[in-house]
Formats: structure tokens, C-alpha cells, sequence
């Protein structure tokens, strides 16, 4: 029996302190109430913003509030592993809960199916792709899902029930299942992006009727959004970065070599290497440069990035805005730069397509499958005709004051390449989108 709102105060306050965090926002007061009170949820809320944190409270304090120190079991299922290893390593860290996620090596997983484990992390073809694993855990006491990324089950998993045949990751489309496993068990759906179609197609796969939606604007006003058609050759169009590093080495001859300074993270890197990277990212480092396909993750919290570039178009608005994200999460100003060829279009969704060759404020465009009218009124009135806007805001800004980081300096000179459209029907590129899993991979082994 659950005690009054003055104890639920108290326990969420003395869990908050190990978590050196003085208080939570409203809306993750929100949602731990939702899982304390075994209710369904739906959170939409930005990059940064804190997300994860509810569900990480919640055993802690459910535990407190109901007297029983083995209260429960959340499974948090998750499409990357990167973002899976870097909240188990916080969580680790912390001591108040164990946390692992599953395929990290078999001493992991055995511990994982004798209850040992308090956090369950795992990936959609685990938790409903592997029909033995699943017998194994359903005797586990689950008490909340967790379905981290949620608008993947429509970008990757498809927005229609009839494209099982060729979906990125099928698994995603079967996650309504785990309901099944676990009937009692409050479900909670995070993303940072969200459309109205998407919000549909999610909630149809989860079964979700009668739940909570907790939403904010995917508007970040200190993001600066940056489009440059380049040449096709990626060498030409990537070689200003190392430019900028040799400058910065010329001017600090004192700085480190600059092998030192830039890193790899796809799904060939060696784990030692992702390790190393991750932790560099979410630490003060000297890394200041990473190569990297969407095996990095869209969740890591890399506090100190300003930076985002993308060689080639992602396939959709969610895509671009998850993406740069992790951009600018301590608040200060930051660009998200798009740098692209034409053959790269054809296989895009017309809303980047339309950000693409936009005439006008590329904000406002970007923004228009996530926002009503009136939202995009009140982005209109505060954001667009400043160049720290966008590309194109920024030649019409009237502040007489327009000044540019070195990065901003760097694209602006990047040699032009006109008619930004006129390849978009051909076939000679497929896109440069490189993803986590390859539909031949053994998924259920994968840790990239």
C-alpha cells in the first residue's frame, strides 16, 4: 500500500541526491508518478532533456515507498547497444539499482534469467525475437516496460502493417507483444521526436489506449541548421574539417597530435576502441572530432558537442532531428550542418527533401510534421530572420552585429555546387545512411 504524496516526495527527494540532481522538471515528475502508479505513458520530449532519469528513480523509490527491497524488475528495450552501455555504465556507477543489458557476454545473461539484475536492457530481437530467451525471463516479476526510441518501430520498422518483407529491423513492429508477457506491467514509451503519423503507428503496435501523453517542442533555438550541396567525391567534401584541426594545431603548437584528436565508432570498431570513445565523449577529453554512423547511438550524453555535421541526407525529418540532438545539449550555441549530393536524394522522404531546397527559414520547415500552426507561428515570431537561425535567415538578418564560429566560417567557403535538386531522381547513389544492424546479421549476438 502506496503512503501519502508527503512520503513520495521525501523518497523521490533522497534518490534524486545520489544522483547528484537537486530536483526533477515537471515532466519527469510526471512520468515517475505514471510508473509508481502502474500507468501507461507516452513521453515526447527533447534530446537532453532527461528522459531516461523517471525509470531509473522508479525501482529505487517504489522499493522505498512499498517496504520490499526486491520489488520488481523494469525491462528497458532499446534499438542501440551504445546507448544501452553508456546508462548501464551510469547506472553501475550509482550502486542503487544493478543494471545490464543482455548479449554483453553469458555470465551477464545468466545473471539477467536468475533475477539478479534489477534494469534489463535489450534489444527488440532479444526481448521478442528470441523465443527461448523470452520463455526464460517471463517468470521474472516485471512490474514497467520500458520502450526507449520508440519512433523507431515506425522509421525502422515501417509505418504500414503490411511491409514486414522489407523493413529495417521487423522486430520493432512485434514489440506489442511484450504486453502479453507481462500483463501487469505499466508500459513507457520516450522518444525525442514524434509526428502525428508516427504517434498512430506506435501506439496501434503497443496496444496503448488509455495512456498518459507527455509532449514538448523538438524546437532547440540554439541550434543553427546549415545546408551545403557538395561534391560528390567525399574526400573533397570532408578534407576542410582536418583543415580546421591543422589551423588549430598551427596556432597551439602545443596541442596534441592530431591522429589524437579524431575517432571512429561504426560497427567494425573494436570494443576496446567504443569503450574508449564513449567514454572521451561523455568526459573532458582531448577527442574533439568523431566519425561515426548511427552505431554511436542518438541517446549518448555528450554534453560539450557543438558541432553535428552529416555527409548525405537522412531519410527523414525524425531521422535529422534525432540526429543532431545530441548537438548543443548544455545550451550554448551550436550547428547542425547538412552537406549532401543530389544522387543522394532518391531514396529520402519528401519532408528533407523539402527542407532541402526550402527557399525560405529551413527551421520553420524542418519543424512542420511535429508542430501545429500556432507552434510554428510562435517559432516564426522568435527564431527565424536571425542568422542564428539558419542558412538562409542568415542572409536576410538585420542585427548589424552577425558574427560566426570557425565552423560556420569553414562551410560558408566550401566551393558551391548549384542546382541543389537536379540529380534527386537518379540511381547511380543509393543513400549514405549507414545503420546499427545489417537485415544478414545475427542480431541477437550483435554488440555494435
Amino acid at each position: 500500500m502506496l503512503r501519502k504524496l508527503a512520503d513520495v516526495d521525501r523518497e523521490v527527494e533522497n534518490v534524486l541526491k545520489r544522483f547528484g540532481i537537486p530536483c526533477l522538471k515537471q515532466e519527469q515528475r510526471t512520468i515517475l508518478n505514471c510508473l509508481i502508479q502502474n500507468r501507461d505513458c507516452v513521453a515526447v520530449l527533447p534530446t537532453g532533456f532527461g528522459k531516461s532519469l523517471p525509470f531509473q528513480l522508479y525501482l529505487p523509490v517504489k522499493r522505498a515507498l512499498v517496504g520490499d527491497n526486491s520489488y520488481g524488475k523494469v525491462i528497458v528495450c532499446c534499438p542501440l547497444v551504445s546507448l544501452m552501455q553508456d546508462q548501464v555504465n551510469k547506472l553501475t556507477s550509482l550502486g542503487l539499482v544493478t543494471a545490464a543489458f543482455r548479449c554483453k557476454d553469458k555470465e551477464t545473461d545468466e545473471l539477467i534469467e536468475a533475477g539478479e539484475v534489477d534494469i534489463i536492457y535489450t534489444s527488440p530481437e532479444s526481448l521478442v525475437g528470441d523465443s527461448h530467451w523470452r520463455s526464460t525471463i517471463q517468470r521474472l516479476n516485471v512490474t514497467a516496460i520500458v520502450v526507449d526510441e520508440f519512433h523507431t518501430i515506425a522509421t525502422w520498422g515501417g509505418l504500414e502493417a503490411d511491409e514486414e518483407g522489407k523493413v529495417f529491423r521487423k522486430w520493432l513492429r512485434h514489440l506489442g507483444e511484450i504486453r502479453s508477457l507481462y500483463p501487469g506491467a505499466s508500459l513507457l514509451a520516450l522518444s525525442a521526436t514524434c509526428t502525428k503519423t508516427i504517434k498512430r503507428r506506435v501506439t496501434d503496435v503497443l496496444g496503448l489506449k488509455d495512456y498518459d501523453f507527455i509532449t514538448m517542442s523538438p524546437h532547440k533555438t540554439n541550434i543553427k541548421y546549415i545546408v551545403k550541396k557538395v561534391d560528390p567525391q567525399i574526400e573533397s567534401s570532408m578534407i576542410w574539417i582536418l583543415d580546421i584541426i591543422r589551423q588549430m594545431k598551427e596556432n597551439f603548437p602545443h596541442m596534441p597530435k592530431i591522429e589524437e584528436l579524431i575517432e571512429m565508432y561504426h560497427s567494425e570498431t573494436s570494443e576496446e576502441k567504443k569503450k574508449k570513445a564513449i567514454e572521451n565523449l561523455t568526459n573532458d577529453s582531448l577527442l574533439r572530432v568523431v566519425v561515426a554512423t548511427s552505431a554511436l547511438g542518438m541517446g549518448v550524453n555528450v554534453a560539450t558537442c557543438h558541432n553535428v555535421i552529416r555527409y548525405g541526407p537522412p531519410k527523414s525529418a525524425v531521422d535529422f532531428l534525432q540526429e543532431t540532438g545530441r548537438d548543443g545539449r548544455d545550451g550554448q550555441h551550436s550547428c547542425a550542418i547538412l552537406l549532401f549530393h543530389g544522387h543522394q536524394l532518391r531514396n529520402v522522404d519528401q519532408d528533407i527533401k523539402d527542407f532541402l531546397k526550402s527557399t525560405e527559414c529551413r527551421r520553420l520547415q524542418l519543424l512542420k510534421p511535429f508542430l501545429s500552426d500556432e507552434e510554428l507561428r510562435s517559432v516564426q515570431s522568435t527564431s527565424t530572420g536571425q542568422h542564428v537561425c539558419c542558412d538562409i535567415c542568415e542572409q536576410i538578418c538585420s542585427c548589424q552585429s552577425c558574427s560566426f564560429t570557425v565552423m560556420e566560417k569553414a562551410v560558408k567557403n566550401l566551393p558551391f555546387v548549384d542546382d541543389i535538386l537536379e540529380s534527386s531522381g537518379s540511381d547511380s547513389d543509393s543513400d549514405t545512411i549507414s545503420y546499427e544492424y545489417d537485415s544478414g546479421d545475427d542480431l541477437n549476438n550483435d554488440t555494435n
